[in-house]
């Protein structure tokens, strides 16, 4: 029988749920990758990136309360954190956690207020937010939760069931906002990573028995709305910067605002998709450029850097092209 509130045990195992959830439709996502750059790898970025937090979540045990889960989830993920999707998931996460930290039972009103913050916090980490993205599938399931929780809705489940109903519905008009999803007959990536992990920690609720089997039926699913990724729409896309790079600054110096704006600045004057984020002692930067050094020479006035990682994107473009036409 399940409750009309969560506590830390239920909301360690939902979010364990979650990320095997997403872990279990990594390829099929990847295929569904077409923005902001057709490189086929959101699932594999959202994967690494929620799978990070639950190794720490796992390690915790079951008697962790909700502060030390909290700081699990923020800390692994934003450390963890792959890719534009992965960043945005690990800013998600950390919006959400600040705002229950340190509660014991979590009920609906509180519910909804997590996921209006992590609305918050993903938006201010983004530098160019984009409608039609895991962004806009998150605001609409804040939107729902804060409808219900008006409501009076006091049954735990239905909330649940009808938050993520609605995403499903947001994820499912995503290619009316952005073009690019129309043309190749698909929905956004980043979006069903989410609605994939709410799935996951909602059958983890009911206490169902989940299997994460992937099939050919399911990957085929209405719910993707539309096909895997037209080959000739792939074709005719252009990466203007080539190579995706992202790092963590381990700060030695003062990082203030003012640093911040500048950095930021600095970022967007020599590429796009990017996503900085300040925690405490350390700086997650992720940013499309053409030459990644000066990222990370501009970087290295602050610290240190670590979990370095460069993709040329144009190549995983070519190689999911050519992975496209041998099907």
């Amino acid at each position: 029988m399940t409750s009309n509130t969560i506590d830390a045990k239920m909301l360690s195992k939902m979010f364990l749920a979650g990320a095997k959830n997403l872990e279990s439709k990594k390829e099929w996502i990847n295929e569904l990758n077409v923005f902001p750059v057709p490189d086929g790898d959101t699932g594999t970025n959202m994967t690494m990136t929620i799978m990070s937090a639950a190794r720490e979540v796992s390690s915790l045990g079951e008697k962790a309360d909700m502060t030390a889960l909290c700081k699990a989830i923020s800390s692994g993920s934003l450390r963890g954190a792959r890719g534009n999707s992965g960043v945005i998931l690990s800013q998600l996460l950390r919006g959400f956690t600040k705002s229950i930290n340190g509660k014991t039972q979590l009920n609906i009103p509180e519910l909804a207020d997590a996921f209006e913050k992590a609305v918050e916090t993903a938006y201010k980490a983004v530098m160019k937010p984009k409608e039609g993205t895991i962004l806009t599938v998150a605001r609409g399931s804040a939107e729902k939760a804060r409808e219900l929780a008006k409501s009076g809705m006091e049954d735990m489940e239905q909330f649940l069931s009808q938050v993520i109903e609605h995403a499903a519905y947001v994820l499912s008009q995503t290619p009316e906002l952005l073009p690019v999803l129309k043309q190749a007959g698909v929905v956004d990536s980043g979006g069903q990573g989410l609605v994939e992990v709410m799935r996951g920690a909602y059958d983890a609720f009911i206490g169902k028995e989940i299997d994460y089997t992937i099939t050919e039926a399911s990957q085929g699913s209405s719910e993707a709305v539309g096909k895997a990724s037209s080959y000739q729409a792939q074709a005719q896309a252009e990466i203007k910067f080539g190579y995706c790079t992202e790092f963590i600054i381990m700060l030695s110096r003062n990082f203030n605002i003012k640093n911040e704006m500048d950095f930021k600045a600095y970022l967007e004057s020599i590429g796009d998709s990017i996503v900085c984020v300040a925690d405490d002692d350390v700086v997650k930067v992720h940013v499309h450029t053409n030459d990644p050094g000066l990222a990370i020479q501009k970087a290295l006035k602050y610290g240190q850097l670590s979990n370095l990682k460069i993709d040329n994107m144009r190549l995983e473009h070519q190689e999911k092209l050519f992975k496209m036409s041998e099907k």
